[in-house]
């Protein structure tokens, strides 16, 4: 670690100190009446072949600035889109400094247009809002995908997770020629398409479905990035496939393969291994939304939210999602496959999308936890547990979008979703509660539980445009059903000292439990949009849901006999409704790039269930409950000239309970942490102010943004805790509490420190959040601030070496109103490093270095973990079709994975065995070679 971080800032010393005896070069770019040309492109070319060799674009002022140039004989090219290119060679001075004589540029006749344009190209330009890249003017190592090309454009960055950062924003959704490729995920796009197929790249901010079929900006944005591919890559399609054996019979592959046309995409992905690689990200949920929701407005839920943007209204957990469940298998010892198509249609205005995943996974966990919890009486008591789990999981998904632009003045969106899941596991554990030498408690669990679930959701959306324009129509109905079935067997063996109740249910456990759970979701929206004037707009809108849901769980007790029998205390039936409507008005002005909304919302929940032992058996209970809220939003957006944009904003949103937190049942699969339901539960009220500020200027490759956001919550849902004194057995059930706080703030900076070669970003990001809660029916109040800092640095600065580093700093502070001797301070550490080099003879070095610490000082923790990967790899062949690679992972053998948390009244460590040290010689096939030969 320390010769890598000595290695980098000395080669940027070296890289600064010959910057002082090289040429700073400027002028300024006009057209032919004397007005400044901002965003024209600017190149420095060698005479000799037109090889690049600077480029950057002018300012608002028309001025452009070249420094640390090498002196050699130089040509300069101006190009701005709409006028014939400037070109000349410049005469050296023997200063360091040449002002260049202004370049005056010629518009362009119309019949001249295309040949100019295609003669034109540069690096990047701006093009209206549209920021547009060559992706032949940077260079990539052979092989490489559209991932190890993004890191070399100006403004852009991938952090650690392999996120894109473009313009201090995280890039959305990623397109192929205009078309979502797996729905728009970012991953799956970035890591699968060959960096040699692309010809461009354009980055903007996609407006929203309605926003775009209507006209009326309602200030919703996603940042968009779109990959356009040469002519050559879509002729006879492009892929690769690649396979890879090696020690302890390890073992990875995986394959691709894609064909595009102006009208139609395919698209096959898949993959295997027993490495604990996900392989195609499709485990990863926050990236897969964009194939579950396709598009901005294709829920149909029309009108504010709490967010500001489109209303979803969701009842229930992760069990309604048709995105793939997010599988953490990175950690533990995995063995992994997935398969993927993905087929998009698009003539004559009809655009259809559709994508199947299948994905399977058999994982085991073999880990180590600690919990220290704190009582009211200032003690405390630890429970460790000694774990061995083996998950195994199999997801099947489909979706599918049809859009058909009818006329001019009517579109039609449907989408249809299904999802089909397997999940079965099996645990064994060992669990100790002590608080003194002398006073211990110990439980042996063996717990196994089948699991499917499947569902369905269908949604139609209408939408039309009247005559006067700005007036808008908007309509849509959906239905989601779902159903799952879980058997499993409880197990347990405990052992609690000072217990003095005999009848304690769980302390031999020994149980069969079956629960069937089926919900059907009816929602339908309305929208009208009125122009008040040609800047003002009225909108009105109307939500409707109807969510039923029932649940039939049952729990049996296994006597000596073998005969299961009935536990009533632990079985319940239990089936609810929850109906919604809301109907609001906004007025929105929208003018010369500023939209502000004003509007109000009346909103009803009406909740009504009731429970019993089983079903049709004598009723145990009811919930009647009605809420009307008025919610007021207020939402601010300002673009400004210079890729400037401020917003602000205020909101009120309210959340029903999550049905399980409303199902009225004991959960003990783990004895000593029992959870259970309540009916009584009131819909969360949250007050959420955001106020944002983010610059992009593509002359200097500069990018700052900051934002603070603050939440304060009424009736918020937390789980309360009930501990045992006794026993220490800590009962969890969810209730209501009034006065949490949370907010959090951002701010990021991305430079040049030598332009185009070696980039810089900074961010922080502190936070505070106040918690409160019920222990033993007191309220306690927890206070965490947190401050997060972070650098990420970029240095490319020959073709044949790059290197990417950056660190992360994090450390939480956590006070505890009632036990402020139990205060703690949790440091989390992390660095990398990536490194790629060119050797002879078609030889690429390419070498990864994390590094990661924990550390509690309160409680004695300190861990670090460094994980080095090294890979080398040879092209092979005429057209390199071919490439051998020798990969070693782990070297330093010191992989494991870590947590540490701390929690409203405790503080938690863990440890993972996880797969260590490997080495894989694997090889690859690229279908169309790694040269695509490029079209005069």
């Amino acid at each position: 670690m320390k010769f890598l971080l000595s290695f980098l800032f000395l080669l940027a010393f070296t890289i600064a100190t010959q910057a002082q005896s090289k040429l700073t070069i400027r002028g300024t770019v006009k057209d032919t009446t004397n007005a400044p040309l901002d965003y024209t492109s600017v190149l420095l070319l060698s005479p000799k072949d037109s090889a690049l060799v600077a480029y950057t674009l002018t300012n608002k002022n028309g001025e452009y600035q070249f420094k640390n140039v090498d002196r050699q004989p130089l040509l300069i090219k101006a190009t701005y889109m709409g006028y014939i290119p400037y070109q000349k060679e410049l005469n050296l001075p023997e200063t360091t400094e040449l002002e260049v004589e202004e370049i005056y540029l010629t518009p362009i006749l119309q019949e001249l247009y295309e040949v100019v344009v295609k003669a034109a190209k540069a690096p990047l330009m701006m093009r209206g809002d549209t920021l547009e890249y060559d992706a032949s003017k940077f260079k990539v190592p052979p092989g490489a995908t559209l991932e190890e090309l993004l890191r070399k454009l100006p403004g852009m960055q991938i952090d650690a997770d392999g996120n894109i950062i473009a313009q201090g924003e995280q890039v959305q959704k990623v397109t192929v020629d205009g078309r979502r490729f797996f729905g728009g995920n970012t991953k799956m796009a970035t890591q699968n398409l060959n960096a040699e197929s692309v010809s461009k790249l354009q980055l903007y901010d996609d407006k929203s479905e309605q926003a775009k079929l209507t006209g009326v900006d309602d200030g919703v944005k996603e940042k968009t990035l779109n990959v356009e591919l040469k002519e050559e890559a879509k002729k006879g399609g492009f892929g690769k496939i690649s396979a890879a054996g090696g020690t302890d019979d390890r073992w990875s592959s995986n394959a691709s393969f894609n064909k595009f046309d102006k009208t139609n995409q395919f698209s096959i992905i898949g993959y295997g291994n027993n490495v604990n690689q996900t392989g195609l990200s499709w485990d990863d949920l926050q990236e897969f939304r964009g194939s579950s929701a396709f598009q901005f407005g294709d829920t149909g839920d029309f009108g504010f939210s709490s967010s500001g943007g489109m209303t979803i209204i969701s009842f229930g957990s992760g069990e309604e999602s048709f995105e793939i469940p997010f599988n953490n298998l990175s950690s533990g010892y995995s063995n992994n496959q997935a398969f993927g198509i993905n087929y998009n249609y698009l003539k004559d205005k009809k655009d259809f999308s559709s994508n199947y995943f299948y994905s399977r996974s058999d994982q085991i966990i073999e880990s180590v936890n600690a919990r220290t919890t704190f009582l009211e009486d200032n003690t405390s008591f630890t429970s460790t547990d000694q774990s061995k789990q083996n998950n195994v999981a199999g997801h099947h998904r489909v979706n599918l979008r049809f859009q058909n632009e009818l006329d001019s003045t009517n579109t039609i969106t449907l989408t249809a979703k299904g999802r089909l899941s397997s999940l079965t596991t099996s645990l064994l554990s060992l669990q100790e509660l002590i608080r003194s030498s002398t006073e211990q408690s110990q439980m042996e669990r063996n717990n196994q539980s089948d699991r499917w679930s499947g569902a369905f959701q269908g949604t139609a959306i209408f939408r039309h445009k009247f005559k006067k324009n700005g007036r808008n129509f908007a309509a849509s109905i959906s239905n989601t059903y779902s159903k799952g079935d879980q058997d499993g067997i409880q197990k347990s063996v405990v052992d609690l000292v000072n217990s003095t109740d005999p009848n304690t249910y769980f302390r031999n456990l020994d149980q069969v439990n079956k629960a069937l759970n089926t919900s059907n979701l009816f929602k339908s929206s309305l929208l009208f949009v009125e122009p008040i004037k040609k800047t003002l707009f009225w909108e009105s809108f109307y939500n409707f849901s109807l969510s039923n849901s029932e649940t039939d769980r049952k729990v049996f007790d296994v006597e000596a006999s073998d005969t299961p029998q009935l536990n009533p205390d632990l079985s319940r039936f239990f089936d609810n409704a929850i109906t919604y409507n809301r109907i609001g008005s906004s007025i929105r002005y929208a003018n010369n790039g500023s939209n502000l909304s004003v509007g109000l919302a009346a909103s009803n929940y009406n909740l009504n269930g009731q429970f019993s032992v089983v079903e049709e058996s004598e009723n145990l209970g009811t919930v009647d409950k009605n809420y009307l809220n008025i919610t007021p939003n207020v939402s601010y957006w300002k673009s400004m000239k210079g890729n400037k944009r401020l917003n602000a904003g205020y909101s009120m949103g309210v959340t029903p309970p999550n049905i399980s937190d409303l199902q009225p049942y004991k959960d003990i699969s783990n004895p000593l942490y029992i959870r259970e339901g309540n009916p009584d539960l009131k819909p969360e009220v949250a007050h959420s102010f955001n106020a944002g500020y983010n610059m992009y200027d593509p002359a200097t490759f500069i990018n700052f943004r900051v934002s603070l956001n603050s939440t304060f919550y009424e009736s918020q849902v937390v789980q309360n805790q009930t501990i045992d004194p006794e026993t220490f057995v800590t009962t969890y059930k969810a209730g209501n509490v009034s006065g949490g706080q949370r907010y959090f703030s951002y701010i990021g900076f991305g430079f040049p420190i030598v332009k185009t070669k070696f980039n810089a970003f900074l961010n922080a990001n502190p936070s505070y959040t106040k918690s409160l809660t019920l222990i033993n029916s007191l309220e306690t109040e927890t206070n965490t601030f947190s401050h997060n800092f972070g650098i990420n640095l970029d240095l490319t600065p020959l073709e044949w070496f790059n290197m990417y580093a950056g660190t992360s700093f994090r450390i939480s502070n956590t006070k505890y109103e009632q036990n402020p001797s139990q205060n703690q301070d949790i440091i989390n550490w992390s660095a990398y490093t990536n490194m790629n080099i060119k050797l002879p003879k078609n030889f690429y070095l390419d070498m990864k270095f994390n590094y990661s610490r924990y550390k509690n000082e309160s409680f004695g923790f300190d861990q670090e973990v460094p994980i080095l990967n090294a890979f080398i790899y040879k092209l092979l062949g005429q057209a390199k079709k071919w490439e051998v690679r020798l990969s070693a992972y782990d070297i330093l053998n010191q992989n494991q994975t870590i947590s540490q948390y701390a929690g409203q009244n405790f503080v938690s460590t863990g440890r993972i065995e996880t797969l260590a040290r490997y080495f894989l010689l694997g090889v690859t096939y690229n279908m169309r070679g790694i040269e695509v030969k490029k079209r005069r």
